[in-house]
């Protein structure tokens, strides 16, 4: 079986109902682990050999998070520059990364509209970047677009979404989802 490492990153997750209704979906299901980065590093001194160990335990790396100015929340980005470090991620003897699985699972709060944000995955390209360099495999991002006016129905239903992926991920069942 495969395992699933979810990093959160949320300054504010305990205010988010987007971010809150996400995380109570993956609670407690087997084989996927959910890392808080914010609850965990609330100074910002990251642990760099615990995460690159929880990196290597793990087959689908996912990047959980709200996109603030068109980018990552500032933990995140100060976790990508310790830890995905030359050596380990990149570069000469750093291929541990390599064959892994990477999901970019985001939510777009005040950008978005009805019609959806034109271009949207242009802003994805420095994770695209960054994940190549790596090695890993991209996946077809999750993403809920305007949060900000999205009913509780729509939130639960992508939450559901997100889970029900993650967890056809663990069985296997990948190509049914990602065909």
């Amino acid at each position: 079986m495969k395992k699933v490492l979810v990093i959160f990153a949320h300054p504010l997750s305990k205010k988010s109902r987007v971010h809150r209704v996400i995380m109570d979906q993956l609670k407690g299901l087997e084989n996927i682990y959910i890392h808080d980065l914010y609850e965990e590093y609330p100074y910002f001194h990251i642990n760099i050999e615990q995460e690159q160990r929880l990196l290597l335990e793990h087959d689908l790396i996912v990047w959980q998070h709200p996109l603030y100015w068109f980018s990552m929340p500032a933990l995140m980005k100060q976790w990508c520059d310790e830890v995905l470090r030359r050596g380990f991620a990149y570069g000469p003897n750093g291929s541990k990364l390599q064959g892994k699985d990477f999901l970019l699972s985001v939510t777009t709060g005040g950008i978005g509209d009805p019609g959806g944000v034109p271009g949207l995955d242009l802003y994805f390209t420095p994770y695209q970047r960054t994940i190549s360099l790596c090695g890993m495999d991209w996946l077809e991002p999750m993403v809920l677009e305007g949060t900000g006016r999205a009913g509780n129905e729509e939130i639960l239903r992508h939450a559901e979404k997100i889970k029900q992926t993650l967890i056809d991920y663990t069985s296997e069942s990948l190509g049914e989802v990602y065909p």
